[in-house]
Formats: structure tokens, C-alpha cells, sequence
């Protein structure tokens, strides 16, 4: 089984198991969500208008982070099984609060 590992300020939030497959109308909405950021979107008051795809996974984590603070867990699994599925060599996402922002880095298997 692969995991992708949340940290949160070096502190594991959550795991997202990896190997579970996603039916056709997942996919879709995956699809949808990539549409719908192409439009472009805020990240820590800053306008992206045409994201690239680290970009859209960044603003993927920002609202998974919200989503975990809420126990939303619909959420946080539509934003694990994206930030999965896009960058698909990712094992962690780390966030650290740095002031008044957050900064997100992605971290690959080796």
C-alpha cells in the first residue's frame, strides 16, 4: 500500500490511502475540478490566472487543510485523491504556518 502523508507544522494530520482506485464519475469530477482552476483562482491573496498543475495542487492543499480544521471528510478525500492522482509521485504534503501565510511543498518518493 502507498500512503499520502499530511504534515501540518512537521506533525502528521493525516494519511490518504493511495492504492484505492477511483470509479469514472470520480475521475470526472477530478476532471471538473481542473476546469473550473483553469479559470484561475487566489492563493494567499496573490491572482493566479493560468495555474500550472503545482499551482492547482497547492491551491488542492490549502483547501484540504481547511477541510481537515472542519472534519470534512468528503472534502478531504476529494482533495487527497486529487493532489494522488495529478502529482501522482507525491508521498507528503507538508504546510508550516510561516506568519500569515502557509506554505505548502510537496515531497516526492525517491
Amino acid at each position: 500500500m502507498s500512503y499520502l502523508s499530511i504534515f501540518i507544522n512537521d506533525q502528521l494530520a493525516f494519511e490518504h490511502d493511495l492504492s484505492k482506485s477511483l470509479d469514472a464519475n470520480q475521475l470526472a469530477f477530478l476532471d471538473k475540478m481542473d476546469g473550473d482552476m483553469d479559470r484561475g483562482f487566489r492563493i494567499s491573496g496573490e491572482m493566479i490566472s493560468e495555474p500550472d498543475a503545482k499551482q492547482k495542487a497547492t491551491f488542492v492543499a490549502m483547501n484540504l487543510l481547511r477541510a481537515l480544521q472542519q472534519e470534512d471528510d468528503a472534502k478531504i478525500a476529494v482533495a487527497c485523491a486529487y493532489i494522488g492522482h495529478r502529482l501522482p509521485h507525491v508521498i507528503e504534503v507538508r504546510a508550516s504556518d510561516q506568519g500569515d501565510r502557509i506554505h505548502i511543498e510537496f515531497v516526492e518518493e525517491h
